[in-house]
């Protein structure tokens, strides 16, 4: 599980990955998930006409965030053979309840998020936690067991190993 900051660093780093795999440089799947705000704004509405009176942007500025989600759950129904989109609550959970599956199940190989799939959820074959974010108080104390919730159970001993990364935080062996 890789998880970042924000929702426009999650993107960056989707096309990163889908670069990467487009040019041959690796063969991972990769897959995401994170909810998106209704009424988004416009980062680039400032409010200025152009020359002509006419609204700059359009089609041609920001894409939502949901607009963006869309594309990657096609990529991953491309990847899959499914059909889920965000266009109904019914579609989105089953959008939701699949990936946990096929997280769990290893199809997956890395999980984008931001905050969803931090809390809650369990996979024994989950072992690693990639942060690109801060953590604090509560958020890392609720974060950290996803990878090791299931190791630590099992007659109370560690069955498989577990790491979180930071690049904002030294990491300790």
């Amino acid at each position: 599980m890789f998880c970042v900051g924000s929702v426009d660093t999650l993107v960056e780093y989707y096309k990163l990955f889908a670069q990467k795999k487009a040019e041959g440089k690796h063969n991972l799947r990769v897959a995401t998930i994170f909810s998106y705000a209704a009424n988004e704004d416009d980062k680039d509405a400032d409010g200025i006409l152009d020359e002509g009176g006419e609204i700059i942007g359009g089609d041609t500025g920001n894409k939502h965030t949901r607009d963006y989600l869309e594309s990657f759950i096609a990529d991953y129904n491309g990847m899959f053979g499914t059909n889920w989109s965000t266009k109904d609550t019914k579609s989105f959970y089953g959008y939701y309840q699949d990936i946990a599956k096929k997280v769990k199940e290893r199809k997956v190989d890395i999980l984008l998020v931001v905050n969803m799939f931090l809390t809650g959820f369990d996979s024994k074959t989950l072992n690693t936690l990639y942060v690109d974010k801060n953590l604090r108080y509560h958020g890392l104390i609720q974060a950290t067991p996803a990878p090791t919730a299931f190791s630590t159970r099992s007659n109370h001993k560690a069955t498989s190993s577990s790491s979180a990364t930071s690049r904002n935080a030294p990491t300790k062996p």
